[in-house]
């Protein structure tokens, strides 16, 4: 009785263990894995569906109506790249100028509105959102894809939808080597409960309903709209009583939900040996006690610690993993914050502003510990002094390079070949194509910078600028010098390029304001619309004519503060004002 007492409670504790690491590690690694991978597709095919949108390329061979050659053949040859070399289905561009969709280097068909097949390329259209994910599940094919429809040019009045298809087969092939037993189901699976991905292709169009309970969908559909919930695992009897376990986790970025199944028996099957060694072992004790002894030890004992060698292996292995993932980012932080030192170390200090001006201030805001925004002034040796406000290709660190490679270039031109504002904008668009690009039509970066400059010497106010105006407040009016509407420093951007300068003549009171298009083109509000240069210059006219420049500082970061709520930050933020 002994042993069997003891063969039962060591059934026992090896069957609640099992369970336990089945429902808060194997079950919570798996969803947490797949999700993972399927976020990592998704936000590559974003990426590059924004990076064919917003190249300059396209939107000039749109907008020419494909009469512009040279940028057509560029389009057709990156679309057609996009797709056979990306791991794309397609990349693709439907155009309301010609009303043609464009895949593969070759026009597919003209699009109509009365198409039902073309619904998509019109609601894209008018949705008013950058990019729009678009799923859609083939029968014929058994497979998923999902279109990312980016709009090309302004999103009010967008001229085309670009964007890449991507295949979720992949990823359904790797669900099956994340799956444990026979009878075990692992989906993709969307709002209304429709599965859209499965290891087992016969799931795929199918109701999650028609194989759970009503209460686990209840629960899983009822978590849809947490996109940020941590998985969940529930247990529950299907229709023929038996015990499945079950875990759920939402992927990031969409609103589907990541569903494991497996019945309890097929992952604790292995103690289904177990109990009947231990039967056995039982019986046999009642003949010889000496050899049921031995036969219980070496079949239960043994597995046993091999289990829990096997479990310390595994926890081993995930404390290594996790500290080694922690050095790594800390080693990235690490580099970050310098990254972030030596951009503050170039911008201007509180020394220099007071040699300048009599009033100032800066509202300076990377959208992330560093940003491709940046101000830059000089004191010249002759008389006059220069203001220079910046915002270069991209976020991050990739930005933060860009400024400071500009800053550098800057310095140069100022302390050689100085002339003018206009020449200075003139050089620097020679100068930052030469260093960035080279001439290189195949070049797949492409970047560059939106600038503007201020020569001021006495009460003379010279001005030249790229897609930057600049603002001057006189009494109670706000009057707007704008720049050229080109970029400079772009592969198109041409060297012999005309600059237009402009001229004010400064009196006492004048204040001066620069701003890059973050501030202008934050979210928020409402209708979750841009802010716009409307409110932004209603805030300047309505400050009070010398009131200390900290306080403007302080109205403009408030209402920008004020309209973009809970919204993210999505761009970098320079506003500088300054009164002399």
């Amino acid at each position: 009785m002994a042993v069997v007492f003891t063969g039962g409670i060591s059934y026992v504790i090896t069957h609640n263990a099992m369970v336990d690491k089945l429902k808060n590690r194997d079950m919570l690694y798996i969803v947490q894995s797949m999700s993972e991978k399927i976020d990592g597709r998704i936000e590559r095919a974003q990426e590059t569906s924004l990076l064919l949108a917003d190249d300059p390329t396209v939107l000039a061979w749109v907008e020419s109506g494909g009469r512009d050659e040279a940028a057509g053949e560029i389009v057709k040859t990156k679309i057609t790249d996009i797709g056979k070399n990306y791991d794309y289905v397609k990349a693709f561009v439907a155009s309301t100028v010609t009303n043609q969709y464009w895949e593969d280097n070759k026009v597919v068909k003209p699009l109509s509105k009365t198409s039902y097949t073309d619904k998509w390329f019109y609601k894209a259209l008018k949705s008013g959102k950058k990019i729009e994910l678009n799923i859609d599940y083939d029968s014929i094919h058994n497979e998923t894809f999902i279109f990312f429809n980016t709009l090309v040019g302004d999103v009010r009045q967008p001229v085309a939808v670009a964007g890449v298809a991507l295949s979720l087969g992949d990823i359904a092939k790797e669900f099956g080597s994340y799956k444990f037993g026979e009878h075990s189901n692992l989906w993709l699976v969307d709002k209304q409960g429709k599965i859209h991905l499965a290891d087992d292709l016969e799931y795929n169009g199918r109701l999650a309903g028609d194989f759970l309970p009503a209460e686990v969908m209840q629960q899983i559909l009822g978590d849809m709209d947490n996109a940020t919930a941590r998985p969940k695992v529930l247990e529950y009897q299907d229709s023929q009583g038996r015990i499945m376990d079950l875990a759920y986790q939402s992927t990031a970025t969409t609103d589907w939900k990541l569903v494991f199944q497996i019945p309890r028996s097929e992952s604790i099957a292995i103690l289904s040996s177990v109990k009947i060694n231990a039967i056995i072992a039982s019986v046999i004790t009642l003949l010889l006690m000496v050899v049921i002894f031995y036969f219980i030890s070496y079949k239960i004992a043994n597995p046993f610690k091999r289990a829990l060698r096997l479990a310390e292996q595994m926890e081993k292995q995930v404390k290594l993993r996790t500290h080694e993932l922690a050095e790594k980012n800390q080693s990235i932080m690490d580099s970050i914050d310098y990254a972030k030192r030596l951009q503050e170390a170039i911008l201007p200090t509180e020394t220099e502003w007071a040699a300048l001006c009599h009033e100032y201030f800066v509202l300076w805001r990377p959208r992330d510990v560093v940003g491709g925004d940046f101000y830059w002034i000089r004191k010249l040796d002759a008389g006059g002094c220069l203001i220079v406000v910046g915002d270069c290709t991209g976020h991050g660190v990739p930005g933060a390079l860009m400024t400071m490679t500009v800053n550098s270039i800057l310095n140069h031109i100022i302390d050689n070949c100085f002339e003018s504002a206009g020449q200075m904008l003139a050089e620097l668009n020679c100068r930052v194509k030469k260093t960035l690009h080279r001439e290189d039509e195949n070049q797949v970066s492409d970047d560059g910078l939106d600038i503007a400059i201020c020569y001021i010497e006495g009460t003379r106010l010279e001005f030249a600028g790229a897609r930057i105006p600049l603002y001057i407040k006189r009494g109670g009016q706000v009057h707007v010098l704008k720049g050229d509407n080109r970029s400079i420093g772009y592969r198109r951007s041409k060297t012999d390029r005309e600059v237009c300068c402009h001229f004010w003549n400064l009196e006492a009171g004048d204040c001066l304001y620069l701003t890059t298009d973050g501030y202008i083109d934050q979210n928020g509000g409402n209708r979750d619309f841009p802010m716009g240069r409307k409110a932004f210059m209603e805030c300047i006219a309505g400050q009070i004519q010398g009131a200390p420049f900290i306080k403007q500082r302080e109205s403009l970061e408030g209402m920008l503060d004020d309209y973009k709520g809970s919204q993210p930050q999505r761009d970098d933020i320079t506003v500088i004002g300054i009164t002399f």
